[in-house]
């Protein structure tokens, strides 16, 4: 008796895991995926000195979102549309201030020989706008952002825009340094400390996405 009914729990168990494959396939199959494009793509790192406030920007937003056909109008209703896998990268050396020491200087206390990229995975999304809303959507985007190879789970404001076949997302957060073990550099003149970088700084970001085509079906033979 007790060798049948642990055959029926693993045979429930099994039938079980089987229909979650099942169920994660399908979501696969539907799912679109949209690309960063080449192009129209920007980030700008933000922050403050001991004597002006800087900017560094890039313009290299490399990564994909893999969401349902209806997305980001879906989002706003169904849970599971609030949750696409999307992942981010940026290339550390791809951002530039427009003073060659204050870039030498992030780079060194961003270890960008060591960690080449800035990246970011979405965990989900809050919506802000009401269901039903249409244009620019407005969502609390929850999400891992990894530097130097520590990861910060934070909490960003952020729109979701569909343009016929693309997506645009727009955001920014607000980010401390010293959170992710980085010490906020000095510039030196001669050896004299002339400027210290301030550990508060301002991350806005536009990302362009394109849908990803499917490819046509081979001619039948």
């Amino acid at each position: 008796m007790k060798t049948n009914t642990q055959l029926t729990s693993i045979k429930t168990l099994a039938a079980l895991s089987l229909a979650t494959l099942f169920t994660a396939a399908a979501f696969a199959e539907g799912a679109v995926r949209y690309e960063a494009t080449p192009t129209g793509n920007k980030c700008t790192i933000a922050g403050t000195s001991t004597i002006h406030d800087w900017t560094m920007d890039s313009k290299i937003i490399s990564g994909f979102i893999e969401a349902d056909e209806k997305f980001p109008e879906s989002a706003l209703t169904d849970a599971a549309a609030a949750k696409p896998k999307a992942t981010v990268s940026m290339p550390v050396r791809s951002f530039k201030s427009g003073k060659a020491a204050m870039d030498d200087k992030m780079q060194v206390s961003m270890d960008s020989t060591k960690f080449m990229k800035i990246e970011y995975r979405l965990i989900e999304l809050k919506p802000k706008s009401k269901a039903g809303a249409t244009g620019k959507l407005e969502f609390e985007a929850v999400g891992a952002l990894t530097i130097v190879g520590n990861t910060v789970t934070n909490t960003m404001p952020v729109t979701i825009e569909k343009k016929g076949t693309n997506i645009v997302i727009i955001g920014s957060a607000p980010i401390k340094m010293t959170d992710y073990k980085m010490k906020p550099p000095v510039i030196t003149l001669l050896g004299i400390p002339t400027m210290s970088v301030g550990d508060d700084l301002k991350i806005t970001f536009e990302w362009q996405l394109a849908k990803k085509l499917q490819p046509a079906p081979a001619p039948a033979k």
